[in-house]
């Protein structure tokens, strides 16, 4: 018995053809709006491998360092506007405290840093607390692995909040592809 030749209607191929333009779209779609998830699972392993080259592929470092320059003034700002901002000595700690947080911030802000906040879910620009070095040098592992909600901010941005209540910022460079470009303090920073 030899096969039935199969023979496709105008009508069916164009369905067929549909139905694979709505699949591929769907798929594209799908993947994209898993990027974020992707993003996040590449930089947590990243950070716990402690590959300070892989790290740096997924930070913006610029942006980063700009956004905790921004928050750590906006907090000194509030700070000495509480002590009282007519005093002349709070306006030279002021102004001392500007030229001051920069070169702090650039030295402090680097691959290390970002793959620590990653690794132990503190958002913070110092050491996390609590987090002793192990005895070869290298970090301590965290007792139990830091949870994180991931957000959507609009198109190109999302969110993921760690344990301590800040955030990490990330944008879209591609239709696939995000990078850390700023952090929200936890609320008592």
């Amino acid at each position: 018995m030899s096969p039935l030749p199969i023979r496709i209607e105008p009508m069916n191929r164009n369905r067929a053809l549909a139905a694979g333009a709505i699949g591929a779209l769907l798929a594209v779609a799908a993947t994209s709006f898993a990027s974020p998830w992707w993003t996040l699972h590449k930089l947590k392993s990243a950070a716990a491998r402690h590959d300070g080259d892989a790290v740096s592929a997924l930070v913006d470092f610029p942006a980063l360092r700009a956004s905790v320059k921004s928050q750590i003034q906006a907090s000194l700002n509030h700070n000495i506007d509480k002590v009282g901002g007519d005093n002349p000595l709070a306006k030279f700690g002021q102004a001392l405290a500007a030229t001051l947080v920069n070169p702090l911030v650039d030295a402090v802000v680097s691959p290390p840093s970002v793959a620590a906040m990653i690794e132990h879910g503190k958002v913070t620009v110092a050491k996390p607390q609590g987090m002793p070095d192990a005895p070869d040098g290298q970090p301590a592992q965290p007792a139990e692995p830091p949870r994180y909600a991931v957000h959507y901010r609009g198109w190109d941005g999302f969110a993921v909040t760690a344990g301590d209540g800040g955030s990490f910022l990330f944008h879209r460079t591609g239709l696939w592809s995000w990078q850390l470009a700023g952090i929200e303090l936890p609320p008592e920073h």
